[in-house]
């Protein structure tokens, strides 16, 4: 339950704070706590999958299965709300629409900077989660583990926190989310459908059985309740293959980031998926904007809320 509120809870008060004049001053020492609450948010996610026995003892077994699988989903989802940014949900022809004159002149300025050098933090992001996955994997304790627990809630409400209040200083994010409509469900379509579709064709490349690959691209990164729905319907095997192939979508969500960005408006969120809703949509945030932020937000709260639905349908159906 408290999982649940937290992040509207925090991202409410960051909306009241960011709906007053605050001096120029407070936004930039918001940024650095952000940043640094980022990188700890990053080691975290590294360290839990350096610390989990089972991901590691089964690395050699069914972790390349469970690659291939984590990146055809990925790819599927990336791929086919593209097709739909393309065609129904122009993402970035409606933020356009929501600018005036003075911040078009600041985006395209933005946008020729960026084809010049790449926003730092999309390294360090990366570089974080590795650092985590291989620094808690030789170094911490078995008895420290629980630590990382509370670094994960510490920066999950500072970053959510500040979402709210950038959110609340751009306030063009409210029209930009008026303006998508009900479309968005397109994107929650887009981001499931393509990922089953990629776990079928995982499931055919490297000869894993179908259901544990299709039902495991269903979690959208929804790795708790993947495993243990898995495990519960068909074994350990099951709940192993939904745990990591679940858990690797968000590590390579946040490695493939600064590619993922060049592709379309829509690949950060698609591939974050389920994510968006806690530890994906700060990243996710930082490459497709605020207007954009609160979409990946929207989408990865369908997901999360839609997960405990769909993979008992589907652990029955493919029984």
């Amino acid at each position: 339950m408290m999982a649940t509120i937290m992040p509207f809870a925090c991202m409410g008060i960051g909306l009241l704070i960011g709906f007053q004049k605050l001096p120029q001053t407070a936004y930039r020492v918001v940024d650095w706590v952000t940043t640094i609450s980022l990188v700890i948010l990053m080691i975290t996610i590294g360290g839990n999958v350096g610390t989990n026995d089972e991901v590691i003892a089964e690395i050699g077994t069914v972790g390349l299965n469970c690659l291939a699988t984590c990146l055809c989903a990925i790819v599927g989802s990336v791929l086919l709300c593209l097709l739909i940014e393309k065609t129904v949900l122009p993402l970035e022809k409606y933020s356009k629409m929501q600018l005036d004159d003075e911040e078009a002149k600041a985006v395209n300025m933005d946008s020729q900077d960026g084809k010049k050098r790449i926003d730092p933090i999309l390294i360090l992001i990366p570089v974080s989660v590795l650092a985590g996955a291989f620094g808690c994997y030789f170094f911490m304790p078995k008895t420290k583990v629980f630590l990382l627990d509370y670094a994960l809630w510490a920066s999950l409400v500072v970053l959510y926190t500040s979402v709210g209040i950038g959110m609340g200083q751009n306030k063009s994010v409210f029209r930009y989310i008026k303006l998508v409509g009900f479309k968005i469900i397109y994107l929650v379509l887009g981001v499931w459908i393509g990922s089953m579709a990629g776990g079928a064709i995982a499931a055919l490349v490297t000869g894993m059985p179908l259901k544990y690959a299709v039902i495991s691209a269903s979690g959208v990164g929804y790795y708790s309740m993947t495993g243990a729905t898995m495990l519960s319907s068909f074994g350990p095997e099951a709940g192993v293959y939904g745990f990591m192939i679940n858990v690797f979508r968000d590590f390579f969500t946040v490695l493939l980031l600064p590619v993922l960005g060049r592709v379309s408006k829509s690949a950060p969120i698609a591939s974050g998926a389920a994510g968006n809703m806690d530890s994906m949509l700060v990243p996710v945030t930082k490459v497709v904007g605020r207007e954009l932020g609160l979409v990946a937000l929207i989408v990865g709260i369908v997901l999360t809320f839609g997960v405990p639905v769909i993979l008992p349908i589907l652990c029955n159906v493919m029984a």
